[in-house]
């Protein structure tokens, strides 16, 4: 490839499909109609001598060698933004800047409502784009450029990473209002013997992890330790059909408490308190060291902060 003859525009068309995988929605993103990404993709494919992405049912996915330049040029259009920006303050009310959050189906539910709500007070024109991704490919998201922000039980992220705390939480048992052995307390000798849903992450190997990457990692550490024993009837992925399934079956689940007080109540469903001593852990918001001077994310910190922090 001769890189002499690859301009920023080229690179910038690439990294918008990288990000979207789709022609028409990553032109719309650049202010490029079709035909002209059309072109630039064309060019593209002569400079590097691979296709770069072929067409699938779903849009435009990239090829092996995409996959392994494409870090590279993340990387290089931050750097160059950044140098172009120097120490330039940022402008809130003025900025059209595009933020990438980490979060669970949890933190979506919690935290989204709130921030987005702030965000179309003071700074209309910022959008929030959210990344699912495994706990596990936290830390190359983040070393990718990828992600701007993570917020959660996320011990997994230290070495080259800031971190604020933002609150304490802990746990607490879901069961349906006329469970038919559960009434206003929970036993222990219940919690063993009834069936369980548990939240399993999508993605995440917890189950033989050793150290704690969730709080469904923590939680589950804990009651092994303690010697208990549970059937677990159903895994899920998301905890937004949790309160479902519990209101309409017997099962029972383990939830984070913050999630159930900052959440619409659902009918039918209560919050028991678990019956042995519960572990806490800290939910903090987490950013790369690359970030930690970046006038945005120093504000989308300290709005952030300002939110949740003592919750």
């Amino acid at each position: 490839m001769d890189a002499q003859k690859m301009d920023l525009n080229l690179m910038r068309v690439f990294d918008a499909l990288m990000e979207d995988g789709n022609l028409t929605r990553a032109g719309f993103r650049l202010g490029l109609s079709q035909p002209a990404m059309s072109h630039a993709l064309s060019k593209l494919r002569t400079l590097t001598g691979d296709a770069l992405f072929v067409r699938v049912p779903s849009g435009m996915k990239p090829t092996e060698h995409a996959m392994r330049i494409a870090p590279s040029v993340r990387e290089g259009l931050r750097l160059l933004g950044t140098a172009l920006e120097g120490n330039a303050s940022f402008d809130p009310p003025g900025s059209e800047r595009q933020f990438h959050l980490l979060l669970s189906d949890i933190g979506e539910s919690v935290y989204l409502p709130r921030l987005m709500k702030r965000l179309a007070e003071v700074a209309p024109g910022i959008s929030v784009r959210v990344l699912n991704r495994p706990r596990e490919a936290y830390v190359e998201a983040f070393v990718s450029g990828e992600a701007d922000l993570a917020i959660g039980f996320l011990p997994g992220l230290s070495a080259g990473f800031y971190q604020q705390r933002l609150f304490t939480d802990s746990y607490v048992c879901l069961a349906r209002d006329d469970h038919p052995r559960i009434r206003k307390r929970l036993s222990l000798a219940q919690f063993a013997e009834e069936s369980h849903v548990l939240i399993e992450p999508g993605g995440s190997s917890y189950v033989s992890a050793g150290h704690q990457t969730s709080t469904t990692t923590l939680i589950e550490q804990y009651v092994a330790r303690r010697g208990l024993r549970r059937r677990i009837a159903l895994r899920v992925p998301h905890f937004m059909i949790v309160p479902e399934v519990v209101q309409s079956s017997d099962l029972i689940a383990t939830v984070p408490s913050y999630a159930i007080r900052h959440t619409p109540p659902r009918a039918g469903v209560r919050m028991l308190p678990l019956p042995f001593d519960v572990p806490q852990f800290q939910v903090k918001q987490f950013w790369h060291q690359r970030n930690h001077n970046d006038p945005g994310n120093r504000w989308l910190r300290s709005v952030i902060q300002e939110l949740f922090s003592g919750d």
